[in-house]
């Protein structure tokens, strides 16, 4: 019923921590797939080595590096019901397929993401993914459906009516993903638990200040014309940006639960 689909370049120093999270699920029923883009590391190499500790484990080797050509690919190689697509730098929690088909039997979602908590304990970095957070419940409150390139669960029936991910965008695709989703009606909806942990190596590596540049100008386009760009100037894709000066990710489940319900007790302040 359920296919992960991970698309990745030169991730060997983040792919096993996610690939060991997902040994450690409750719920075992599931497939995977590791779509690589031609990495010049040893992601394909690790990930090849999880096949015996992950049976329903598939890696994909691209000839070109782009995240939405990789989903498809991936998509397009699986067999599930629903689709879910999670970056390649980001940890599940062990209970994280369990809950998420809880959801999906219980509510009448075609397209939906979760909560997610830092890869760090740092009050900015808990303070920025907590905006993150609001900003993709305000997304659905407003009924403008966007799908978050992190993690982005969506029934297969769907994702291949609308024609899967637009393979010209090197940026904003899930942006892209997002505005077809509302031109065909479907409204993204909130599983509001914490289930996985956001990487925000990117920010760290860049600043915060030129993250929220830059998305506050791909944002202009949108909001005048519903149509992202395709490229930005100074993006690119793959762990090879990222040395190894950052600091080792650290997860628990004391630290989600702690996060989680600081964050239930804000939204249900804001929503009352």
């Amino acid at each position: 019923m359920i296919s992960i689909v991970i698309p990745t370049l030169n991730e060997e120093k983040f792919l096993p921590s996610l690939l060991d999270s997902l040994i450690a699920q409750t719920q075992k029923d599931f497939e995977v797939v590791v779509v690589d883009g031609s990495s010049k590391d040893k992601t394909v190499e690790l990930a090849r080595s999880y096949i015996s500790k992950l049976p329903n484990l598939q890696v994909i080797v691209s000839t070109k590096a782009r995240l939405p050509l990789q989903r498809n690919l991936g998509a397009k190689a699986t067999t599930g019901e629903w689709l879910i697509f999670v970056d390649a730098d980001s940890i599940l929690m062990p209970y994280f397929i369990e809950r998420i088909l809880y959801f999906i039997e219980t509510k009448n979602s075609a397209v939906f993401t979760t909560w997610v908590k830092p890869d760090t304990d740092n009050i900015h970095d808990c303070i920025f993914t907590l905006i993150a957070n609001i900003f993709l419940e305000s997304t659905i409150l407003l009924k403008r459906p966007f799908t978050p390139g992190p993690l982005t669960i969506i029934r297969r029936s769907l994702f291949e009516r609308i024609g899967g991910y637009n393979e010209s965008h090197a940026f904003n695709e899930d942006v892209e993903f997002g505005l077809r989703l509302g031109k065909a009606g479907a409204m993204a909806d909130m599983l509001r638990e914490t289930l996985y942990v956001w990487s925000m190596r990117r920010i760290r590596r860049e600043g915060k200040m030129k993250v929220i540049q830059q998305l506050v100008v791909a944002a202009v386009p949108v909001l005048l014309f519903k149509r992202p760009f395709k490229y930005m100037p100074g993006y690119t894709m793959g762990g090879q940006l990222y040395d190894k000066k950052k600091k080792k990710r650290k997860s628990s489940t004391l630290n989600f639960k702690r996060y989680e319900l600081q964050f239930k007790k804000f939204m249900n302040e804001l929503l009352e």
